[in-house]
C-alpha cells in the first residue's frame, strides 16, 4: 500500500513539476512571476477535455491543441501584462497578470459554464501489476509525457541557438542585447514555452483526476508558488525535486490522514522552509542557465 501511494504521489508530482518549470522560466527571463499561468493551464485543460469528450478526437491531438492554446494565452499575457508595462513599477506586471487570470476564468465560465468537465480515460483497461504495485494506462501516459517534456526542455535550453539566447537573456539581458540578441523576441519565446508547459500540466492533471474545473486556476498557481518557494525561486532542478516532494506528501496525507489536512501540511512545510531557509532547499537563481 505504501509503495502504491508513493508511486501515485510521484506521478502527481510530475504534473506539479511542469507548472513549476513554467513559472521558473518566466522568472529566469524577467525576474517576475506570471500569475496568469494557473489560468493558462486551466483553459488548456478545459479545451483539451472538450475536444476529447465532445469532438471525439484522440488524446494526442487534444494534447497538442492544449499546448497551442497555452502558448497563445501566455503570449497574449506577455503583451498585455509585461511588454508594455514600465519596468519602474515592479508590482504592475503582478497585478496585471492577476487581472488577466481573472478575465480568463470569467470568459471560460461564460462560454462553457462553471461545471466540472470530465476528462476521458485514454488507455482504459490497461494496467501493469508488479506485486502490490499497480500502474494504470493513464498514469503511464502522464509519467511518459511529463518526462519527455522535461527532457525536451533541457535539450532545447542547452543544445539549440534559441536556448542559448534564452540562457543569455536570463543571465544578463543588457549584455545579451549588446551582443545582438533580440531580447524582446527571446522573452516572448520564453513566455510561449512556459505556456506550453502550463498547458501540458493542466491537461495531464485533468487526466490524473479525470475532471477539470474552471476554478482550478488559482489553486494551480498556489501549488506552483509553493513548489518554487520550496525548491528555490528560479531553480529548475529544485523546482522538480520540490514538486515531487509535494506530490508525495499530498498523496500520503490523503491516504493515511485526511484530505482535510492535505493543504495544511504542505503550507506548514513551506512556512518552515521560509523561516529556516528563505532561499529554498536549493539556491535561488534568477536565470535558467545551468539550473537543470
Amino acid at each position: 500500500m505504501l509503495i502504491q501511494q508513493l508511486v501515485n504521489g510521484l506521478l502527481l508530482g510530475t504534473t506539479f513539476a511542469l507548472i513549476a518549470l513554467s513559472f521558473n522560466l518566466v522568472v529566469g527571463a524577467l525576474d517576475r512571476l506570471n500569475f496568469a499561468l494557473g489560468e493558462t493551464a486551466m483553459v488548456s485543460a478545459i479545451c483539451g477535455a472538450l475536444f476529447m469528450s465532445q469532438l471525439d478526437i484522440t488524446f494526442v491531438l487534444a494534447f497538442l491543441a492544449a499546448l497551442a492554446i497555452g502558448a497563445v494565452v501566455a503570449g497574449i499575457t506577455f503583451l498585455l501584462s509585461f511588454r508594455f508595462v514600465s519596468a519602474e513599477y515592479h508590482t504592475a506586471p503582478i497585478l496585471s497578470s492577476l487581472g488577466v487570470g481573472l478575465v480568463i476564468t470569467s470568459l471560460v465560465t461564460r462560454v462553457v459554464g462553471s461545471d466540472q468537465r470530465r476528462v476521458p480515460s485514454v488507455l482504459e483497461g490497461v494496467r501493469i501489476e508488479i506485486g502490490p504495485l499497480r500502474i494504470v494506462g493513464d498514469q503511464l501516459i502522464i509519467l511518459s509525457v511529463a518526462a519527455l517534456m522535461t527532457v525536451l526542455l533541457y535539450g532545447f535550453l542547452n543544445r539549440t541557438p534559441w536556448g542559448t539566447a534564452i540562457r543569455g537573456v536570463s543571465d544578463d539581458p543588457d549584455m545579451a542585447g549588446l551582443l545582438g540578441v533580440p531580447v524582446q523576441r527571446v522573452i516572448l519565446l520564453t513566455f510561449v514555452i512556459s505556456g506550453t508547459l502550463a498547458g501540458a500540466s493542466g491537461l495531464l492533471t485533468g487526466l490524473s483526476f479525470h475532471t477539470v474545473s474552471p476554478f482550478t486556476g488559482f489553486e494551480t498557481t498556489l501549488t506552483a508558488l509553493m513548489v518554487i518557494v520550496l525548491g528555490g525561486l528560479g531553480n529548475i532542478t529544485g523546482g522538480v525535486v520540490a514538486a515531487l516532494m509535494i506530490g508525495v506528501i499530498e498523496t500520503l496525507t490523503v491516504a493515511y490522514l485526511s484530505a482535510t489536512y492535505r493543504d495544511l501540511i504542505v503550507f506548514l512545510l513551506v512556512g518552515i522552509t521560509l523561516v529556516a531557509r528563505p532561499q529554498g532547499l536549493f539556491t535561488r537563481n534568477t536565470g535558467v542557465v545551468g539550473r537543470v
